[in-house]
């Protein structure tokens, strides 16, 4: 299933899509999930879909904590003020962005850590991906 995407959408739109999609397909995987996983070679084909997701997360959170770092640059994170009157009542925006970014560093090297491993895997079962016997299995595995 390769659906175009929308060019319309916006970043934070296409990562909810993605997250969504993710977690709809965790969902059909699970036993009693339609239509699940029938064959060795959905198997490796999901691995090897996986594999390209997971080799694009590292990019996408170092660019995120680069825009975070540009936003800072220019000014446009600081110090907000909050609904509370008291005096010193403000959050550290630059610190909470600060943060953040190391946050994504640190996520974008474990990503691409777990992007080596399910590549790996995807290796190891795109033998299988080739092969559907007839008359395998026709209800997802347990």
């Amino acid at each position: 299933m390769n659906r175009s995407v929308p060019p319309q959408l916006s970043t934070a739109e296409l990562a909810s899509e993605a997250a969504e999609l993710i977690r709809a397909a965790g969902l059909a995987a699970q036993p009693g999930g339609p239509p699940g996983l029938l064959h060795l070679a959905d198997a490796a084909h999901v691995v090897g879909a996986l594999a390209g997701l997971t080799a694009r997360l590292p990019e996408l959170l170092d660019q995120v904590a680069a825009f975070l770092s540009s936003e800072q640059a220019t000014g446009r994170i600081g110090p907000q003020p909050t609904r509370n009157d008291h005096a010193g009542a403000e959050f550290d925006a630059i610190r909470l962005a600060r943060d953040a970014r190391e946050h994504l560093y640190e996520a974008g090297r474990t990503a691409a850590l777990l992007a080596e491993s399910v590549a790996a895997a995807s290796t190891a079962l795109s033998p299988m991906g080739a092969t559907r016997t007839a008359g395998g299995p026709t209800t997802p595995h347990v």
